[in-house]
């Protein structure tokens, strides 16, 4: 089956979240779409759950994939869900996560241009709808967008997709980022509430080591003075829309 979009839902040990996601995943009107769970090695009852959903997808004609396996985190979890897509467009829909509405696929569709690197809506936490940042908030250090309202071009990306494990906490930047600096035309925001994000991810929680991280990648894509703005900028925040 030739796919246009490739599902990628990442866990470990968070059984009633994964069904959460899953049954969101099923219930969706668009149906050229595959979807692949990878497990960190959890118990046995997620995956005497991943093998009765075989049939579930089955029955709606859906592409399933899930590998159940201890791994080293969440970045090398998702980079396994990359190397085995196979549709054009990758989304990472995490446990937990889910699609603002069952027709959501059905309404980004024709957004998915094929010149187009990455695709990136809004989000919807807590009951309120989270509208995406400016681009330009990649060059101090802050993801524009909720990673699980972006869509990514495979096709287009070739090699350029994978997140760059020596991060820990904020390798979704980086990739954000990385795929901007090359070229900024190429990403397109759409004004369509994408998912509901419950919160509580890797990247969202404040650390040492996400601020290390953080400034580690600003200072290598924008030098001292992009380390010098995103730091500034906590305290003059009107500085970055200027």
């Amino acid at each position: 089956m030739s796919n246009t979009i490739s599902i990628i839902t990442v866990t470990h040990n968070d059984f009633d979240n994964l069904k959460k996601t899953i049954q969101n995943v099923l219930n969706l009107e668009f149906s050229k779409f595959e979807h692949i769970v990878i497990d960190g090695g959890s118990g046995k009852k997620t995956v005497n759950f991943l093998k009765k959903c075989d049939s579930l997808y089955k029955e709606k004609k859906i592409d399933f994939k899930w590998i159940s396996e201890p791994d080293r985190g969440i970045y090398y979890a998702m980079n396994k869900g990359i190397h085995l897509s196979n549709g054009i467009w990758l989304n990472f829909m995490n446990a937990g996560d889910t699609f603002a509405s069952k027709s959501v696929i059905n309404e980004i569709l024709p957004h998915l241009n094929n010149s187009q690197t990455l695709i990136y809506g809004n989000k919807i936490m807590n009951n309120k709808i989270i509208k995406s940042l400016h681009l330009k908030y990649l060059e101090i250090g802050i993801i524009m967008a909720c990673h699980q309202s972006m869509f990514f071009n495979k096709e287009l990306l070739n090699g350029e997709l994978f997140y760059s494990t020596q991060y820990k906490i904020y390798a979704d930047y980086e990739l954000v980022n990385r795929i901007y600096k090359k070229n900024p035309l190429l990403l397109s925001h759409i004004n369509i509430e994408i998912s509901i994000y419950q919160g509580g991810g890797v990247s969202e929680s404040k650390s040492y080591q996400k601020r290390k991280d953080k400034f580690k990648i600003v200072y290598k894509t924008y030098g001292v003075f992009g380390i010098f703005k995103a730091y500034t900028s906590k305290f003059f925040p009107k500085l970055i829309d200027y």
